[in-house]
């Protein structure tokens, strides 16, 4: 896989293909170190690679998504609805390498809409939030890769919390990042690193805990807790008080 290149700026459009690349690696249950080993590169440079810091060349592409056990047509498919709906024919595209060059105007965007539309909503969730030495707490967040990256500190990984209908979000370079140790997961005897999240799980994709789902993981992953703390935090849940009251 090439790794020689020049200064390198993403476009828009080049960061839209990355932060698909990464989702895709995490939904087919890669961490950053399995799909270094696989493709034979470092995690570092995989980690370049997926922050723009490196250019990805197109075979360079293909062969990732094949690593990745992802059909490249669909990817493209998808990278096509994604961008062509997001990129308008007043942005330009600035090719890797051309630092000092003038950009030229992208004579093949989507052509800007004739009027205004209104933006998307982006979901939000909540979710169980661990930060190293401090007590959890709900965070309500938006349903988006960034967010979640932005909670960790840097590119996420998923892991099992041993709590049926949950999954943790992780920082994927906590390691290497030499962040503190955070918690231990008792179900699968494996330590956490940094901070990190307890979200719902569904089809691969996260979603709000439920009530009973949040007392679970406070039980499996914070023995430590009082009644009161304990009960403090189910109450900032939507729909956390009223479980309560249902067993008082």
């Amino acid at each position: 896989m090439s790794q020689s290149h020049r200064s390198f700026t993403p476009t828009p459009a080049y960061r839209l293909f990355l932060a698909r690349l990464v989702q895709t690696r995490i939904d087919r249950g890669f961490s950053l170190e399995q799909l270094a080993d696989v493709i034979g590169l470092t995690p570092a440079q995989v980690a370049a690679f997926e922050s723009g810091a490196a250019p990805l060349t197109f075979i360079d592409g293909r062969h990732w998504l094949l690593a990745l056990d992802m059909p490249f047509t669909q990817f493209t498919r998808e990278m096509e609805e994604v961008i062509g709906s997001t990129l308008t024919s007043d942005e330009t595209i600035t090719y890797p390498g051309d630092v000092d060059a003038e950009p030229e105007p992208n004579k093949y965007a989507r052509a800007a809409p004739l009027a205004p539309s209104e933006p998307a909503k982006v979901q939000t969730i909540q979710v169980l939030f661990f930060a190293p030495g401090e007590t959890p707490e709900v965070r309500t967040i938006p349903n988006t890769l960034e967010a979640k990256q932005k909670l960790v500190e840097g590119l996420i990984t998923t892991f099992e919390t041993g709590v049926a209908g949950t999954v943790g979000v992780a920082n994927d370079e906590a390691l290497l990042e030499d962040m503190p140790h955070n918690r231990d997961i008792p179900a699968t005897g494996g330590r956490i690193y940094g901070p990190f999240l307890v979200a719902g799980d569904v089809d691969g994709g996260f979603r709000s805990l439920s009530p009973l789902e949040l007392e679970r993981a406070l039980d499996m992953l914070c023995p430590e807790l009082h009644q009161e703390q304990f009960a403090t935090i189910i109450a900032t849940l939507e729909g956390g008080t009223e479980w309560m009251e249902m067993w008082n």
